[in-house]
């Protein structure tokens, strides 16, 4: 029998192992660095912001889920993030991340949240990702791609501590500035958030840098 109870502080360890597996994974044979655990349990102590549950096959732990709460005008007020869904391999597809699901959506409707995103993988793994069709049957539905960029990229020279008149942009990251000034009150963004921990990290922090 499947059960799930909030995550608390004292569970950072685990939710570092699980979230580390679950990095590995999304990396495909790359090197990932897995999440500090101090930066963990200072996270698990964020308790209006940051919520968790885990789920056990009688004591033992076998699935994590991790949300964010946010709040936006297209949400109409808060809704929240799952930034981390991991079950271990032996307990796939027997309703544990179903579960996990379940106890994120009840959390939310008492919070009042709006609604449940998440960041799914970039293509095509996402495409093949068999999660898919768990979210699907869960009542998601696909709203598009998701845009990132490192606060350290975009950062303003004196907020980097960078010598003034010293651009701390690459030649190919202005080029690229300068063609979508033109047009950049239309670019829409996609409503979809959070990609760590879905989507997993890009090894070069800063593109063009």
């Amino acid at each position: 029998m499947v059960t799930t109870r909030e995550v608390s502080v004292d569970d950072a360890p685990t939710v570092t192992h699980m979230v580390a597996a679950l990095l590995a994974e999304l990396g495909a044979g790359q090197v990932q660095a897995g999440p500090d655990p101090q930066l963990v349990a200072e996270l698990l102590a964020m308790k209006e912001r940051v919520y968790g549950f885990l789920a056990f096959a009688g004591d033992r732990p076998v699935g994590v889920i991790m949300l964010s709460e946010s709040a936006a005008l297209f949400a109409r007020g808060t809704y929240a993030t799952i930034t981390e869904l991991y079950v271990v391999p032996d307990q796939r597809s027997s309703g544990v991340a179903m579960r996990l699901i379940e106890a994120a959506v009840d959390l939310g409707t008492v919070k009042g949240w709006s609604q449940l995103e998440l960041a799914a993988p970039r293509p095509p793994m996402w495409t093949r990702n068999s999660s898919l069709a768990l979210y699907f049957k869960a009542g998601f539905a696909e709203i598009g791609p998701r845009l990132k960029s490192p606060l350290q990229c975009l950062a303003s020279p004196r907020a980097q501590g960078i010598p003034k008149g010293r651009s701390r942009l690459g030649s190919r990251r202005q080029r690229a500035l300068s063609r979508s000034s033109s047009d950049s009150m239309t670019m829409r963004f996609a409503l979809e958030s959070a990609e760590q921990s879905f989507g997993g990290t890009d090894p070069r922090p800063c593109r063009g840098r």
